[in-house]
């Protein structure tokens, strides 16, 4: 009895330990943080891009909690922060949400980006100015933790000649978005 409760507590011990080491330590940036973290990627980028300050370089409009809870469908009460821009030119689809859900709530805050995501598209996918249709194609949702952000970005330069591919902007966010949030 001894010797199978001694192994038993072995074993428990040993999946303890293992868990806790294998377990990624909680990030303790904000989603603001984040978000600056990508437009000072873009602004770095592209800084002989005229007018590129960040990733939404067409009248960007910050999301306060109304945008966030009416064109997300996310409830401010599932975030411990968030920060975002959508473009507020007619003509643009972009939009740069990043959000750091409470625990438990991932889940609602990455359907309610995916809500937004479709909504866009919906508006822009026959709407071919700007880049507009590739620019939806390459969009995507990335999780990483307890944040969640929407990359609809892409920058417009003078090789629009040679078509336009907006997936190096989108993965220039995602590699910034997770190199924040891992540190």
């Amino acid at each position: 009895m001894k010797r199978t409760f001694s192994l038993l507590l072995s074993v428990v011990i040993a999946v303890c330990a293992f868990t806790s080491c294998n377990k990624a330590p909680a990030s303790n940036k904000t989603a603001a943080e984040v978000f600056d973290a990508i437009n000072a990627a873009f602004a770095e980028q592209y800084k002989d891009v005229e007018g590129v300050e960040g990733a939404i370089p067409n009248m960007p409009m910050d999301v306060d909690d109304t945008v966030l809870k009416e064109k997300f469908g996310i409830d401010p009460e599932w975030v411990e922060d968030y920060k975002g821009q959508i473009a507020g030119m007619m003509t643009n689809c972009d939009m740069l949400v990043v959000v750091k859900a409470k625990d438990g709530q991932l889940d609602k805050v990455k359907e309610g980006l995916e809500k937004g995501k479709a909504d866009q598209n919906a508006l822009f996918e026959f709407y071919g100015v700007m880049g507009n249709p590739e620019r939806l194609a390459a969009s995507k949702i990335v999780t990483n933790g307890n944040y969640a952000a929407l990359l609809m970005v892409g920058i417009l330069t003078d090789n629009a000649a040679e078509g336009f591919d907006f997936s190096g902007d989108v993965r220039l966010a995602e590699d910034t978005f997770n190199k924040t949030i891992n540190g």
